[in-house]
């Protein structure tokens, strides 16, 4: 595996064919293996059309010396040659997959040429051209190269379209922190990380687990899909099996859409053999209360194992059949063994599964897993739609809906769910009474700026709940959160200007049209603007992100709070959420200090 601080390129050694950008380095039998086979190709080096025996869609084409103006890169020794290759389609059928072979001799001429495996991907589109990026340090002379790949019309085209030194300064910078492991139970463990900000050209990664135990040579992957995180950055987990008694060892993993790989440290940990205790036993009672939007859960602890009853925490799991992961309810304390029950939101129509649980420590035990189904009565339903929202404007909008029938009942109660678009929970109006047919509308507030949000019209007639179609809508930017995009942009646009700037007058050096001086005053020019540009680049994505934190525990707590008035959650429930909300306000506040735009 390749060290994360080198993976764009590798360092070549003399002799030793690279495969891959991250990969392992082969054999000499390899490298001559390798130049056997473009040797095989045609005479003329243009192209070998030719399909691969064992696979007939398989296609091989040599480079035929197009772009060879860019074939040398004469770098320095700690600057990186780049060669930017691109294959076009030649025709209307798309590219499916290609992969580059080139081999280069160095800008040292005592070192052995070296042959390099780099895998394509599509800039622009799935039916675009496949582009290469190739990096080798120091540089060198394009040798020969040729491509395998499959798809493409009848006339594809390999070509070398760029090429320069480049300072080998800026590493790809992508970290991750493998976090110690919590939750060690009786049968699994929970293994922690944490992707830190990074700024580079792909904008999300895949993250995932590697474990294994302790002094087996082969990791195994967390099973299932990998998680995608943006460039901000943030936590991940997973829950792996233990056995008692056994020594892991476990990592985290930051994928690139490159495919470029990042490692975090190994960390171990033991699943102890377990003690001679008796785990608490708890039972899963029928569901109750399934009305038109919650359910209550029951449960009962009737035994407390080898512990005190104080020191074992009550909760349930429960999520839709076919659903993967268990939802938990908030745990509680009992002062003695008995029943305990929980509050849930459910959905018309859809069937759940549920189980109490009970956690001692790291002792763990669940009651048996029962199901139930919040039906679809027989009346005839009240039919509610959604109309777009209007008065959009700096603080507030209107969110507009139609009850087109009462169905077999008298009156409807009649509200609006809205939330921002990706967010998990709604946020609810207040319910107005309707006795026949008509509009209604609702204003909300506190929104955010340049956000997009989604809405739905909702109507309730004792048991039944019916939902309209949903409708989004953006909250544009108010002035002041204008100037700060536009104060963002014009740094950006200096930052481009001067980088324009720069490059071109590096053109001039090239061809001696100006001196060295010139050129270094651009290049620091473009430094400083690309620095102030990044700098309150970060600050105002800090901001923002802090500020949809804050807005969205204030949605909470705000949802909390009417629980609260209505007796259905306990004081230090509600309580815990306003503290919440109390801290996301702060941090808002004092980003939005720092950045300079206090309102």
């Amino acid at each position: 595996m390749v060290d994360s601080t080198n993976r764009r390129r590798f360092l070549a050694a003399s002799g030793i064919t690279v495969v891959g950008l991250s990969g392992c380095l082969g054999s000499d039998d390899e490298t001559a293996d390798e130049e056997q086979t473009q040797s095989d190709s045609s005479d003329d080096g243009s192209s070998d059309d030719n399909p691969d025996d064992n696979n007939p869609n398989q296609r091989t084409i040599q480079w035929g010396g197009q772009g060879s103006e860019n074939a040398t890169q004469d770098c320095a020794e700690d600057e990186v040659g780049f060669w930017k290759w691109v294959l076009t389609p030649g025709g209307p059928e798309a590219i499916e997959e290609a992969t580059l072979f080139v081999t280069i001799q160095p800008t040292d001429p005592d070192a052995e040429p070296v042959t390099l495996e780099v895998e394509g991907f599509t800039p622009g589109g799935p039916r675009g051209v496949f582009q290469f990026n190739v990096f080798l340090q120091g540089g060198g002379t394009v040798q020969s190269a040729f491509v395998e790949f499959s798809g493409g019309g009848a006339n594809p085209r390999l070509t070398i379209s760029e090429g320069e030194c480049r300072e080998d300064d800026d590493p790809v910078d992508v970290t991750v922190i493998t976090d110690p492991e919590t939750d060690v139970n009786d049968s699994t463990a929970t293994l922690n990380a944490e992707l830190l900000p990074f700024e580079e050209e792909f904008d999300e990664v895949d993250v995932f687990f590697d474990y294994r135990v302790a002094g087996s040579t082969e990791w195994i992957r967390v099973p299932g899909d990998p998680e995608s995180l943006s460039d901000d950055g943030g936590e991940f987990s997973a829950e792996i099996p233990v056995e008692p008694n056994t020594d892991y060892e476990f990592r985290a993993v930051a994928v690139a859409p490159d495919e470029t790989e990042f490692t975090g440290e190994i960390r171990t940990f033991t699943k102890e053999d377990e003690p001679d205790v008796t785990k608490p036993t708890v039972v899963t009672g029928p569901a109750t209360d399934v009305n038109e939007s919650t359910a209550t859960l029951n449960g009962e602890l009737t035994d407390p194992g080898s512990f005190d009853v104080a020191d074992i925490e009550v909760f349930f799991e429960y999520r839709v059949i076919g659903d993967e992961d268990w939802i938990p309810t908030d745990a509680q304390t009992l002062e003695e063994l008995g029943p305990f029950s929980a509050e849930i939101d459910v959905e018309q129509g859809v069937e759940y599964e549920y189980r109490a649980v009970a956690e001692a420590n790291d002792t763990r035990a669940t009651g048996e897993t029962l199901t139930f189904r919040k039906e679809v009565p027989d009346e005839e339903l009240p039919e509610v739609a959604t109309e777009p929202a209007t008065d959009v404007n700096e603080s507030t909008a209107t969110l507009n809906g139609q009850l087109i029938t009462l169905g077999d009942f008298d009156d409807v109660d009649v509200f609006f769910q809205y939330r921002i678009v990706g967010a998990e929970e709604w946020l609810m109006t207040s319910a107005q009474t309707l006795t026949e047919p008509g509009p209604f509308s609702d204003e909300i507030s506190d929104l955010l700026t340049g956000v997009e949000y989604e809405f739905r019209a909702i109507a309730t007639a004792n048991d039944v709940v019916v939902a309209g179609p949903i409708q989004r809508f953006t909250k544009e930017p108010k002035k002041k959160e204008r100037r700060k995009k536009k104060k963002l942009e014009k740094k950006k646009h200096a930052y481009e200007r001067k980088k324009r700037e720069y490059e071109k007058y590096k053109k001039k050096y090239e061809k001696d049209q100006i001196d060295k001086d010139t050129l270094e005053k651009k290049k620091r020019a473009y430094k400083d603007a690309k620095r102030k540009y990044e700098k309150y680049r970060k600050k105002y994505r800090k901001y923002k992100r802090k500020e949809i934190a804050y807005k969205h525990k204030k949605g909470e707590y705000e949802k909390y709070e009417k629980k609260y008035e209505k007796n259905r959650i306990d004081e230090k429930t509600y309580e815990k959420k306003k503290g919440a909300y109390k801290d996301k306000k702060r941090a808002y506040k004092d980003t939005k200090k720092n950045l300079g735009c206090n309102e």
